[in-house]
């Protein structure tokens, strides 16, 4: 084997090792422990990220979502939770600062209530329709 055939081998699979790494240190999951002293504290830890929306996944809640603001959100509930506030005053402290779409059951307001009202009013609505054209067109199959 030549020493160009040599240095193009040694070329390729320098590369080849290079490219391999740069995906293998991207493809690493981050695990985040939070330890706790206590197990309802940790209870609680786990409720809360359950409980609240990650803003920039929309879909996932905080315990599921891996993003770097969902991350960013789970130390600022562990620091709270640490430093002894209730679960009221974390989730009113979010609530503040992303508004109600953070949380994945928003609470009856004056804001929401058609969107709480909605489906009803709607069911309503269509029993009464279907109602009255299903009288009409009886009436009118039995003339």
């Amino acid at each position: 084997m030549s020493v160009f055939l040599r240095v193009k081998y040694l070329f390729a699979k320098s590369i080849f090792v290079f490219l391999s790494l740069v995906v293998a240190s991207n493809s690493m999951a981050t695990i985040d422990i939070y330890e706790f002293d206590d197990a309802k504290l940790s209870a609680r830890f786990q409720q809360l990220t359950y409980t609240l929306r990650c803003p920039k996944c929309q879909n996932q809640n905080l315990a599921d979502s891996n993003s770097t603001l969902s991350l960013d959100l789970k130390q600022i509930i562990y620091e709270k939770l640490k430093a002894g506030e209730t679960d009221q005053q974390v989730l009113d402290f979010m609530k503040q600062r992303y508004g109600e779409f953070i949380l994945f059951k928003p609470e009856m307001s004056r804001s929401n209530a058609f969107l709480w009202a909605g489906p009803v009013v709607f069911l309503v609505l269509f029993v009464v329709f279907f109602l009255r054209w299903y009288s009409n067109n009886r009436e009118i199959e039995d003339e």
